[in-house]
Formats: structure tokens, C-alpha cells, sequence
């Protein structure tokens, strides 16, 4: 059975579809890809899946489990966890503290323990920062630790959202164009630190993406989105030399 999967969902918006029936399918230790031109309605599926919408009709199934309609924090705690186009870093905290904040999500002290510092809310405190620092080395951020996250270059600043989605401990890791902005040497660190952190932590990856030398070059199928609609999807290969994605990228049809 797929790890997730998507059954003829469609997301409108008034007299708007901006996604129509989406079928997709994600297997243990892939990395999918899904491109089309601005305004396709990528991030609308992505806001979909991980309940920032709810679907108009069709359903999402994530380990057997009907997820559709849950919000995006129980999304979440059942282990499938996302970045955004824009960066959302807490800018004034430091790098170990935007990590920390993403572990809070599994505390199970309460409020009263957290106030007065009592025995379990102070072990659990020790674990997650053990754990952040842990998270941070493998990343290879950790000798930033104490520096505040707007001051790292915008690369870094990326691989922090990352890391801080993997500290959530997912199955999945949705990432909203990760490479945007990037100048070419990010890029290509980018490219290596998806590949690690999927076989690191055993990730299935979701991945919306316009470089398409990063697509190209670590997806492992890819499906194409033009004004909601799929009108494509196969391997790198197949994508590359498929006569309605060539289409809706350049306007023009393969023979002209």
C-alpha cells in the first residue's frame, strides 16, 4: 500500500478549481516531485494535504488512515511535515531555539509543570535539547547553535526550516520550492542535503520545485500540474520528452 494517497481530490474556491481531481501516490523512500507553471495550483495541493484546506471533494490516506479534513497540527503529530516557499523562521531566536520550539509539539508535561520547573517537565526539557543538538549536528548546523537564524546566510537559513521539520520526527517531508533563491553552490548543496536527510531519516519526500536541474537531477518520478489539472506524471525521462508538459511550459506545441 502507498504511504499516502491522494483519491480524486479537488480543492475550489467559489466558481475556482484550483485543484481537480489529484491522484498521487507515495511510496516509502521516494522523492516526488510535483512542477507546472506559476499558478498551477501546487501549493493549493500541498495546502490540502496537510489540512490547511479542506478538500472540496476526495480524500487523502496516510498509513491507512483517513487524514482528510484533520487540521494541520494533528497532521502533524501523525508525522507528515512541511517547509514553506517563504521562509517562516523565528527570525529574533537562535538557531537551537527555533529547533526546540518544533520538539515542544511532543511534551506531555503541562502547564503547571512547565511554570514551577517540576521533575518531569525538566526531563523532558534535557531530552529535546539533546536531541535539537543532536538534530543540528547532523544537518551540520550545530556549531551555530547560539546564533540568531535571520543572520545565517539564506542557505542556512533553509536547511534550518528543514531541520526544524524533522524534528517533528515525520514520515513524510513536504518542501515548498526549497531551492528558491539560491544562488548555483547552494543549489547544489541542497540538492546532496535532500538525498542525505531522505536516507538519514528514512523520509518519503514531496517536493514542489520550478530548478529543474534539482528535479531532474533526485526525483524519483514527477507530476506535472497545469491550471489544476495533472497532465502528466512518470520518471525524469518521461517528463522531459512528453509533448503536453513541453506545451504548457513553453505555449507552444513539441512540433511547432
Amino acid at each position: 500500500m502507498p504511504l499516502l494517497k491522494t483519491n480524486n481530490v479537488t480543492m475550489q474556491f467559489g466558481g475556482l478549481t484550483a485543484v481537480n481531481d489529484f491522484n498521487l501516490e507515495l511510496n516509502d523512500g521516494e522523492i516526488i516531485a510535483l512542477i507546472g507553471p506559476n499558478g498551477a495550483g501546487k501549493t493549493t495541493a500541498f495546502n490540502v494535504i496537510t489540512g490547511v484546506y479542506k478538500p472540496t471533494k476526495g480524500n487523502i490516506r496516510f498509513n491507512e488512515q483517513d487524514i482528510t479534513g484533520l487540521r494541520p497540527d494533528q497532521i502533524t503529530n501523525k508525522g507528515i511535515a512541511r517547509t514553506f516557499q517563504n521562509i517562516r523562521l523565528f527570525k529574533d531566536l537562535s538557531v537551537l531555539d527555533n529547533v526546540l520550539i518544533a520538539n515542544h509539539l511532543n511534551v506531555k508535561s503541562n502547564f503547571l509543570e512547565a511554570s514551577f520547573k517540576l521533575p518531569r517537565y525538566n526531563k523532558e526539557e534535557r531530552i529535546m535539547r539533546e536531541k535539537s543538538l543532536a538534530l543540528l549536528e547532523k544537518v551540520g548546523l550545530v556549531d551555530l547553535r547560539n546564533e540568531k537564524s535571520s543572520s545565517l546566510p539564506y542557505g542556512k537559513q533553509r536547511r534550518l526550516e528543514i531541520a526544524r521539520a524533522l524534528a517533528t520526527n515525520p514520515k513524510i517531508l513536504l518542501l515548498d520550492e526549497p531551492a528558491a533563491g539560491m544562488n548555483p553552490k547552494e543549489t547544489e548543496d541542497l540538492t546532496l542535503f535532500i538525498k542525505q536527510i531522505r536516507d538519514e531519516f528514512n523520509l518519503t519526500i514531496f517536493m514542489i520545485e520550478h530548478h529543474m536541474q534539482v528535479v531532474m537531477g533526485i526525483s524519483d518520478r514527477i507530476y506535472v500540474f497545469d491550471y489544476g489539472v495533472t497532465i502528466a506524471q512518470g520518471t525524469p525521462h518521461e517528463i522531459q520528452n512528453n509533448p503536453k508538459v513541453i506545451e504548457a511550459y513553453l505555449g507552444v506545441s513539441e512540433d511547432a
